[in-house]
């Protein structure tokens, strides 16, 4: 069984950089940091995360994206996934 993710969403790719590498230097021996710059591709690498059997515990998110804002996004995961 794989690492589970913690899966950070953000329009601005500076910031997900940033995020990413601070939490890879707390995170990285017990989670995979994966990050996405919008809600659609947030739902999708949960459907394939979902469909291999690893666990997503943590998602961080930007509130105001295009498309997508950031709690609908957790809206949508929540009944995607309610764990």
């Amino acid at each position: 069984m794989s690492k589970p993710v913690i899966l950070c969403v953000d329009d601005e790719r500076n910031i997900l950089t940033s995020l990413k590498e601070q939490l890879r230097r707390r995170f990285q021996s017990q989670y995979l940091i994966e990050t996405v710059e919008s809600g659609e591709e947030a739902l999708e690498i949960l459907t394939e995360f979902m469909e291999s059997a690893t666990d997503m515990p943590v998602v961080i998110a930007d509130q105001i994206m295009p498309g997508m804002k950031g709690d609908e996004l957790l809206k949508e995961i929540h009944i995607i996934s309610p764990k």
